[in-house]
């Protein structure tokens, strides 16, 4: 008997030890202060405004300029959250008066916050869309999760005596400014789909806030405003249900599409490192498109046969790709490539400050090409000076052009095709005819200067000419005279 009282008194202490970890009445603040903190934090009073403008201001900036730091500042001085919480209050004591003044609070909040980001974005010289602002314009299920973890924390913070650092952290964590920031973004730049993605998002995360913190406020049963027919209460708790529901089904939805999109994107990642293993062939840039189902990998060395691209495109099915469309650009090095010797030539680009650099793909799948030519020319120079001056003087009558176009299309994605001979050039009034090299590039769009000095210095070394005399033309009206 002894011992089954002492095993009893052991069990015991052991959920007390377990309730007392998990108990939220243990430091909770009386009643009466709960309802003045969150009350008073649902005023919309002259100073409320206007911290919301700035906050809002100040978010809109962040998200213009894709800066992470700025966008949470805004977020920790919002008072957006005020409004959610006297929201709940007002249902989990059925004081619905409270509720819906709350909630017309709240909207007025809405209103200004979307119009002073409307503003913003109307008047802002940046337009382009920044990943941040893409990231509010497509909630998830993952997003109902963190507001409604965020809504519980929130509502536990406020409840306690000490407050403590958990609402800010809540602020942050469901960030309900960015959307309504994005949703300004949105009308100043005529997208409904951003406007409509935005305000979804804020949706979840106010909705999912306030059901939270009427569950906790219920849960710690504050004083009841007025007593409602179990009819009454039946009704409030159906709609709540129902209206949670269809909130959800978009977010479950686009949750999919997120876990769908990122398995297929995966798959193609497994696809290109376990089939495009070549020697003397090394992959240095792949694009993966989800959304148009294509595949574009960027090939450096020995040139791979059409059998084998066809083998790469009958393999797309074994990764669960298929439909995609498989593009492979090639350029031949003699002799092959090996992976050190990529490495070292996109060496440069890995301790570049910007990390959103573009690397020039087309630049370093010629550089192998041109450091072996120039090679192989300097060695021909050192054997016979005389020999190099005849094969220089065969090649300028006997030009590759298909060749040429070729890795001048590879230098430059503007280039799409180029003509070249040797040809007697004046200059009316100069007195002087000379026979120059001249190259006419067919491009989708005019060179900038910068580009035509590159092309133009790299013809002279490429063809081994003293100078060369570049012209431009349009591909299509090229196209559009033959």
């Amino acid at each position: 008997m002894a011992e089954i009282k002492e095993r009893k008194e052991k069990k015991e202490r052991l959920g007390q030890v377990f309730r007392s970890l998990f108990t939220l009445r243990n430091d909770m603040a009386d009643y009466e202060e709960i309802e003045n903190t969150i009350i008073s934090g649902s005023k919309l009073q002259g100073t409320n405004a206007c911290i919301l403008m700035l906050a809002i201001l100040v978010a809109s900036v962040g998200l213009n300029t894709n800066s992470t730091a700025v966008i949470i500042g805004a977020m920790l001085i919002s008072p957006l959250m005020g409004g959610l919480t006297a929201i709940a209050y007002g249902f989990a004591t059925n004081n619905l008066t409270l509720a819906k003044f709350s909630a017309v609070r709240l909207s007025i909040q809405v209103v200004i916050s979307i119009v002073t980001s409307f503003v913003y974005f109307s008047i802002s010289p940046i337009n382009a869309a920044s990943s941040e602002l893409l990231a509010r314009t497509s909630p998830t299920v993952w997003d109902v999760l963190i507001a409604t973890g965020g809504g519980f924390a929130g509502i536990i913070g406020q409840t306690r005596k000490e407050k403590s650092n958990v609402i800010p952290g809540v602020a942050i964590a469901t960030a309900l400014m960015p959307p309504l920031c994005t949703a300004g973004y949105g009308l100043a730049q005529h997208n409904l789909r951003y406007f409509i993605g935005a305000l979804y998002l804020f949706f979840i995360n106010g909705f999912f806030i306030t059901i939270t913190a009427i569950v906790v406020l219920k849960f710690l049963r504050v004083p009841q405003f007025k007593e409602l027919s179990r009819k009454q209460l039946s009704r409030i708790h159906r709609t709540i249900t129902i209206v949670a529901v269809i909130t959800m089904i978009p977010s479950v939805y686009l949750a999919y599409d997120t876990v769908t999109d990122s398995l297929e994107n995966g798959n193609a990642e497994n696809y290109i490192k376990n089939e495009f293993v070549f020697s003397g062939t090394q992959v240095v840039q792949k694009s993966i498109d989800i959304d148009q189902k294509a595949i574009e990998v960027s090939l450096i060395g020995s040139e791979i046969s059409l059998t084998q691209q066809q083998e790469l495109e009958s393999k797309l099915g074994d990764y669960g790709l298929d439909g995609y469309e498989l593009t492979i650009n090639q350029t031949t090095v003699k002799g092959g490539i090996t992976t050190d010797e990529v490495k070292a030539l996109l060496a440069e680009y890995e301790d570049a400050d910007d990390e959103e650099a573009e690397v020039d793909v087309e630049g370093l799948l010629t550089a192998k090409e041109n450091e072996e030519l120039t090679a192989e020319n300097e060695q021909l120079q050192k054997e016979n000076e005389e020999l190099q001056a005849q094969i220089e003087e065969n090649t300028s009558k006997e030009l590759d052009v298909a060749q040429l176009s070729a890795e001048l299309t590879a230098l430059n994605p503007k280039i799409q095709g180029a003509a070249a001979a040797y040809a007697d050039v004046h200059v009316s009034g100069s007195g002087e005819t000379r026979n120059e090299l001249v190259v006419t590039l067919l491009v989708s769009q005019a060179l900038e200067k910068e580009e035509q000095a590159t092309i133009n210095s790299w013809l002279t070394q490429r063809l081994n000419a003293e100078s060369v005399v570049l012209f431009q033309q349009n591909v299509k009206s090229y196209a559009a005279s033959r």
